[in-house]
């Protein structure tokens, strides 16, 4: 999240247009693929805790190199590494809250989601402070280090509470690239759902900064507040999702949140655009306000899924986890390199009304969903 908030600069240091950046910074996604095929695997072998060692510290030092890189072909190397070692630690995590979700009966997963959100809006906000006076390389390496920190402090705090190698099913069929497809195939409908589902999250992180200061006009530090206050907005819901079941059904927050985030968003982010030709400050505003309104539309979704497609499948956790990761990094691929040239041939702001219409297709999935309300 933290090299992110600052893609404008990294754009530049690599002396590239919209439509390469984009397309260099998808296909990191090869090395996404590459994890989803073999890690749940390789969790279910050896267990959590070695996995997410070695993916944090992995991923960590990899990103703290991006600043310090100036060719575009090296950067995309370092984006295949970060890649591997991100989704391992995805699949690591989420596995391990499906798993604890189900064990106690309690909703974990949409917590735990809200909690990598406050982290990211940590990051935003601490880039927002910073980066008038600091450089990206100070930035990002210090800020590595001190995450690796916390990061091994948190491992060590939760290394009784991990999966081991034998906690969770005895018998596994291994798992390839043809074996996943096959299995994925059992719930097309929520593979699907998913891939719609999180495309918002993903363009707002690529493309919310640039946006800010393409289309808006804004300062460095000032294109950071889009994906804050996108991240922030997921972060209330996500910590709110108890409060929220017991208003609606699954079924409901399914239904009416893609609806009102793409509606606010598709809205929103053109009527910035084109107020700010006239009045920058006010268009910036409009802007955040369609931010804000898709975070609360995309925040639960992602989560909300992963547990649907966890009640419907007998695998362990950390499989269902890189099944669903597998089908969505292949479409997302693509996708992000639609975006990528439609920003380059149009402008971001054309660009990002592809995810804001997928997240509003969403809605179409709702009977995924239980129809009942918590107790």
């Amino acid at each position: 999240m933290a090299t992110s908030t600052r893609f404008p600069e990294i754009r530049d240091n690599l002396h590239l247009n919209n439509g390469v950046f984009g397309t260099y910074l998808t296909l990191g996604g090869i090395g996404s693929l590459t994890a989803f095929i073999f890690v749940g695997n390789i969790v279910h072998k050896f267990g959590i805790k070695p996995v997410i060692l070695v993916a944090s510290t992995g991923m960590f030092a990899t990103m703290a190199s991006v600043p310090h890189i100036k060719n575009p072909e090296i950067w995309l190397i370092s984006n295949i590494l970060i890649a591997i070692f991100w989704v391992s630690f995805h699949i690591s995590n989420n596995g391990q809250a499906i798993h604890r979700q189900e064990e106690i009966g309690e909703l974990i997963l949409p917590k735990l989601h809200g909690l990598w959100s406050l982290g990211a809006l940590f990051t935003s906000i601490l880039a927002i402070v910073i980066t008038p006076y600091v450089s990206l390389a100070w930035h990002i390496d210090v800020l590595m280090f001190l995450m690796w920190l916390f990061t091994m402090y948190g491992i060590h705090k939760s290394s009784p509470y991990f999966i081991d190698k034998s906690d969770d099913e005895t018998s596994l069929p291994r798992i390839s690239l043809a074996s996943l497809i096959a299995s994925v195939k059992a719930q097309p409908v929520i593979a699907a759902a998913m891939v719609l589902a999180m495309q918002m999250e993903f363009a707002s992180q690529d493309w919310s900064a640039i946006f800010v200061r393409d289309s808006i006009g804004m300062s460095a530090s000032a294109s950071i507040y889009g994906y804050t206050v996108f991240i922030g907005a997921m972060i209330i819901f996500r910590f709110k999702v108890h409060a929220l079941h017991e208003i609606f059904s699954e079924s409901q927050l399914l239904k009416y949140l893609p609806i009102f985030g793409a509606t606010g968003f598709i809205i929103f982010i053109p009527i910035g655009t084109f107020v700010a030709e006239s009045n920058q400050y006010l268009g910036f505003a409009l802007a955040l306000i369609g931010f804000a309104i898709a975070g609360f539309g995309s925040s639960i979704l992602a989560p909300t899924l992963f547990g649907i497609a966890f009640r419907n499948s007998s695998l362990p956790s950390s499989v269902v986890v890189a099944q669903l990761g597998l089908i969505s990094a292949v479409i997302t691929f693509f996708v992000k390199i639609l975006i990528s040239w439609v920003a380059q041939a149009t402008s971001v702001t054309v660009a990002l009304m592809i995810p804001a219409l997928m997240l509003l297709a969403t809605a179409k999935f709702s009977y995924l969903g239980r129809a009942t309300k918590s107790n």
